[in-house]
């Protein structure tokens, strides 16, 4: 008999009121047995490569097992999907000698997810002391398919190193996404993570940052497009524990028809954390009449000598500028397909790897029209 389980997800570090609903997000009546994993491409867009192995837990060092201790976004339930035979891609800089100069390492993961199955799958990246590594994250299907797919990002940057981490959603309209990501840094790492959210019927998305180092810093972009009754859940939290520690979090989006989103923005400055500072952004362009928005900015203090600030833009487009584009011939649903377009088109130039960009700017012109 078929195991189903509720999963609790994406709750916020401290409660806000409860008749607003957005402390946490709950899933109901998931299957819990049967997952498999997604079928996998690795290939290598420079001469420098990363070390890449697909391990299952028994073969995992240390290094990796310890991984498993960082905090998610989501949270800890989600790791309950994970099947037992599973097997997680592990991505890490392969060192470099005192002569040697470190350079950037690049690796592109694209993950098929199939129709009618529910997939897991656990990316680590580690980037050693100095070191500097990109990896591409694409999750995709065929435009019909159905399904559920958990992809969990766990990295860890050591003293001075870099990882830059970015996601591109690419699945079919009837699937739905659970995009789970944990990190820490050391003194002076650096966390870049670009997120673009086009596919999908429903997403939770979490991302949870604990900068440990001093000095060290995360930059988090994300920007999503959801139409007719799509979902997009999201709790992103950067916790400051180092000393000078920066961070700043800019999430934008569209939200067409009757979709919903939920964006869940925490920065945490915990006592100890004297000089850090924290940024937090969300702009959001809202064209349909029955969208729904709910924004929860949250900054905890336990710190006097830091700097927090959040800001969102949240509305319609303005009379002004639909009645100047009118002007142009345009309609005005050509005249919102072309704003959209111009909010995501910026992230689609930061994904910095032609052929998976030009994936993603191919599915924003076919989701919002190229008549305009």
């Amino acid at each position: 008999m078929e195991q189903k389980i509720d999963m609790i997800v994406n709750r916020l570090p401290a409660k806000t009121w409860n008749r607003l609903s957005v402390n946490q997000a709950e899933i109901k009546d998931l299957t819990a047995d049967g997952w498999t994993k997604p079928a996998v491409t690795v290939r290598y867009p420079k001469a420098e490569k990363p070390v890449v192995k697909e391990l299952t837990a028994e073969q995992q060092d240390s290094l990796y097992k310890k991984m498993e201790e960082i905090h998610t976004g989501m949270g800890a339930e989600v790791s309950r999907l994970k099947p037992e035979d599973a097997t997680d891609i592990c991505v890490e800089t392969a060192g470099h000698s005192e002569e040697t100069v470190p350079n950037d390492v690049q690796t592109v993961l694209v993950f098929d997810y199939s129709s009618q199955k529910n997939s897991y799958q656990d990316v680590k990246i580690h980037a050693k002391a100095g070191e500097n590594v990109t990896v591409w994250t694409v999750v995709r299907s065929e435009k019909d398919a159905e399904g559920k797919a958990v992809l969990r990002t766990l990295m860890q940057a050591e003293e001075n190193a870099k990882i830059r981490l970015v996601q591109v959603d690419l699945l079919g309209n009837r699937m739905e996404l659970f995009n789970d990501i944990g990190a820490e840094s050391g003194k002076q790492a650096q966390i870049e993570v670009v997120q673009l959210f086009l596919g999908a019927e429903k997403i939770w998305a979490g991302s949870y940052a604990t900068l440990t180092g001093e000095k060290s810093h995360l930059q988090l972009d994300a920007g999503y497009y959801r139409e007719k009754q799509q979902l997009l859940d999201m709790n992103y939290v950067a916790q400051h524990i180092g000393k000078k520690t920066e961070s700043g979090m800019n999430v934008g989006g569209v939200l067409q028809d009757a979709s919903k989103k939920v964006f869940r923005g925490t920065i945490d400055f915990p006592l100890g954390c004297a000089g850090a500072k924290g940024d937090e952004m969300e702009d959001v362009l809202i064209l349909g009449e029955d969208a729904i928005n709910q924004t929860v900015p949250l900054i905890l203090c336990a710190e006097e000598d830091v700097e927090g600030n959040h800001g969102a833009s949240i509305g319609r487009p303005a009379d002004e500028v639909l009645f100047y584009l009118a002007s142009r011939g345009l309609s005005e649903e050509d005249a919102c397909n072309l704003l959209a377009r111009a909010k995501l088109e910026a992230l689609c130039n930061r994904i910095g790897e032609q052929e998976i960009a030009e994936q993603a700017e191919n599915w924003l012109l076919e989701v919002t029209g190229d008549e305009a």
